[in-house]
């Protein structure tokens, strides 16, 4: 089931969470929205779900053609997933995943052999089965998200909806509960939209990822654009540490100081304040210089815990530059505190502003 949002708002009072949004998701697809607190995107997740109203105005929202903004939520075929867990707690797991079978109409019920079938079913999808006559509270945290998805599948819901499903969990869990998740979306193939602030997480579970700020989406697009493709400011900035350089358009290049970067982009955008991202993993930093454009620097902190070796360095005019290099590479640069160094930058992405100065 396919999702079309067209020219949806919504304002808590003096507050705009949803600024004229619009987003297509595809059908059978993992989505997620992704942002920083207040950005809006748990806001579209209930207006989704039918949990909350837009503002009355043009605004649709279309589930597979039919337009469903005024459709209570038992009407919308939803399956919803909380953050934190919203299990009963007076109820078996088997009890839970099986509760929103048995509350359906009498006329749409099924009958108690086919709801033992399909809670056994959902037990063996989610990996719990010998766990079926146990409460939430002897459950870990992890298990119990596990049956919250079990039973929102339970009635077969056209669209699922989990808003930041692995927020409670410790790391290691919420580590290997998105794994399974995008393990199980591939054999589930439900239209699914999750939120999460959790840059990681969007970029390594989902198909699509819709970025938003400000109650905008600032971009849409599969992770590697996002992160690779990055359209604005915000996105560069928010997906993932980057390095930040200030400086203008000269003559149709990017001057930052001594570093001079050419770019097709901005060369009609002279005398325009410019700013200049580069990502850690992308800076190469050597003992000696390689080209004229090098950035001497000096190496203030050195990190070499985890995957990644992690190097601070000042260069000559005081700014700070990240860089991260596998063990290998540092190894051969042949580098310690305090030496003295040079970087240079792949893929250095450069935005202006768009009124020139």
């Amino acid at each position: 089931m396919s999702i079309k949002i067209e020219h949806i708002s919504k304002s808590f009072g003096d507050f705009k969470a949803l600024d004229d949004v619009s987003l297509t998701i595809p059908t059978n697809k993992l989505v997620a929205l992704l942002g920083p607190s207040g950005s809006g995107k748990t806001t579209l997740l209930r207006i989704i779900a039918g949990l909350e109203q837009p503002d009355t105005g043009n605004g649709t929202i279309h589930f597979h053609d039919e337009d469903i903004v005024d459709r209570k939520v038992s009407d919308r075929q939803v399956g919803f997933v909380f953050q934190h867990y919203a299990l009963f707690r007076h109820m078996t797991v088997f009890e839970n995943i099986a509760f929103g079978l048995k509350v359906r109409p009498k006329s749409a019920r099924p009958s108690k052999k086919e709801i033992k079938k399909r809670v056994q079913e959902l037990l063996a999808l989610i990996q719990l089965e010998g766990l079926s006559g146990r409460y939430p509270n002897q459950l870990s945290g992890g298990q119990r998200q596990r049956v919250a998805l079990a039973r929102a599948l339970a009635v077969e819901p056209g669209v699922l909806l989990l808003d930041e499903p692995f927020g409670a969990l410790d790391a290691q869990v919420r580590l290997e509960l998105r794994r399974w998740l995008r393990r199980l979306h591939e054999e589930i193939n439900v239209t699914s939209v999750f939120v999460t602030h959790d840059q990681e997480e969007a970029l390594e579970v989902a198909d699509y990822v819709v970025v938003m700020s400000q109650g905008k989406i600032e971009q849409i697009g599969t992770p590697d654009d996002v992160f690779h493709r990055p359209e604005t400011e915000f996105v560069m900035n928010f997906l993932g540490q980057v390095n930040q350089f200030h400086g203008r358009v000269e003559k149709g290049k990017g001057v930052f100081g001594k570093l001079v970067v050419e770019d097709d982009s901005i060369a009609d955008k002279d005398n325009a304040a410019a700013r200049l991202f580069v990502r850690p993993h992308d800076v190469s930093v050597h003992a000696k210089s390689n080209n004229s454009n090098d950035v001497s620097a000096t190496v203030t902190h050195i990190h070499k815990a985890g995957p990644r070796v992690r190097l601070e360095l000042t260069d000559d005019e005081g700014r700070v530059v990240q860089v991260e290099l596998s063990h290998e590479d540092f190894i051969q640069t042949d580098l310690e505190k305090n030496s003295k160094a040079f970087v240079s930058l792949q893929n250095a992405k450069i935005f202006v502003d768009d009124k020139q100065k």
